[in-house]
């Protein structure tokens, strides 16, 4: 009778043992969301020290706004976006200008048309601890026809900062 007392209390405390370590794994784990056009709606940003950094925006209606801090400095790219496969996005630019301003940028007035310009990256939305981050890999920056892989970091991590 003891025996079989002691081993139904060591089965539950395993069991609560294993479910624990399950739990407190899948907490700190980050889930991958489907990349389509209502997850990667709204703002997402990252800024470095000394104005340096990116936010991208993507809208509803497939307008993209795409703006490089560069400490004084900031290059805006307008243009619409397509989600070309689950894990890859690119945004056609038509529309592109260099302000000398990291704030309070005129998204309006200008800009000069882009040709040939497209952006290519490899893309992830990944959710940790109700954080969302948007990934981005660059596979093709064009600009005016030209190759122009210099403009992004090799991979970059964006806050959701918002609709």
């Amino acid at each position: 009778m003891l025996i079989s007392a002691l081993k139904k209390n060591l089965y539950i405390i395993t069991l609560i043992f294993v479910f624990s370590t399950l739990f407190s794994i899948k907490a700190g784990a980050e889930d991958q969301i489907p990349v389509n056009f209502k997850t990667l709606n709204g703002s997402w940003t990252l800024l470095y020290g000394d104005d340096y950094g990116y936010n991208f925006k993507f809208y509803k209606n497939y307008r993209a706004v795409v703006i490089l801090y560069l400490k004084t400095d900031s290059i805006i790219f307008k243009g619409v976006y397509n989600i070309e496969s689950s894990d890859s996005i690119r945004i056609n630019v038509s529309e592109m200008k260099r302000e000398e301003s990291v704030k309070n940028i005129d998204l309006k007035g200008g800009f000069v048309k882009a040709k040939s310009s497209h952006f290519i990256f490899n893309t992830r939305i990944i959710s940790s601890g109700g954080k969302k981050n948007l990934e981005l890999r660059p596979q093709t920056i064009f600009i005016d026809g030209s190759d122009s892989e210099g403009y992004f970091e090799p991979y970059i991590k964006l806050d959701y900062s918002g609709k």
